[in-house]
């Protein structure tokens, strides 16, 4: 016999929710670097200038928040939840989501990528790679099959049109 399957009423993620694994990669990042890491450069190394690398971080870092925030406020503009546990009202397809399914995640990931630069950091390399393995395997693929569920093909189209990342 199937198991009775039902519809989903939202993606369901309610422990571990991105911004919170965010802040604790994006902080155990920072720990490790002010306390281990901190004489370690590997790109100071290479020959390049710290006042470059700064420079490079901090536009790359508030380049990340800007596209998150934009998607954000597209959310909000048009009346939908951020909120992982509330149903999706819409699907949202312009603005930041016009080049990137999750722009949002884009920003958490691209914000820990411009620490590796910033900090010329090692922990904010393997902080970038966690939040990206985290979102891409087990947040993503949850959102994506509510979203194809309460959507259909206006997801599925979606999808054929616009990268999940970027």
């Amino acid at each position: 016999m199937c198991a009775d399957l039902k519809k989903p009423t939202s993606p369901g993620i309610r422990i571990a929710i991105p911004p919170l694994i965010f802040i604790l990669c994006g902080g155990s990042a920072l720990a490790l670097e002010w306390f281990y890491f901190y004489s370690v450069g590997p790109l100071s190394a290479l020959g390049i200038p710290i006042l470059t690398l700064v420079i490079c971080g901090f536009l790359i870092g508030w380049a990340g928040f800007a596209f998150m925030g934009w998607g954000f406020f597209k959310f909000k503009l048009v009346g939908t939840t951020t909120n992982l546990i509330d149903p999706a009202s819409q699907l949202v397809s312009s603005g930041a989501f016009r080049f990137s399914r999750n722009p949002m995640y884009v920003g958490f990931v691209v914000m820990l990528f411009a620490g590796i630069i910033l900090f010329d950091s090692i922990p904010f390399l393997i902080a970038t790679l966690v939040m990206f393995f985290y979102l891409d395997r087990f947040v993503i693929p949850r959102e994506e099959a509510y979203l194809r569920a309460e959507f259909g093909q206006a997801f599925t189209d979606y999808c054929a049109r616009t990268r999940r990342w970027f």
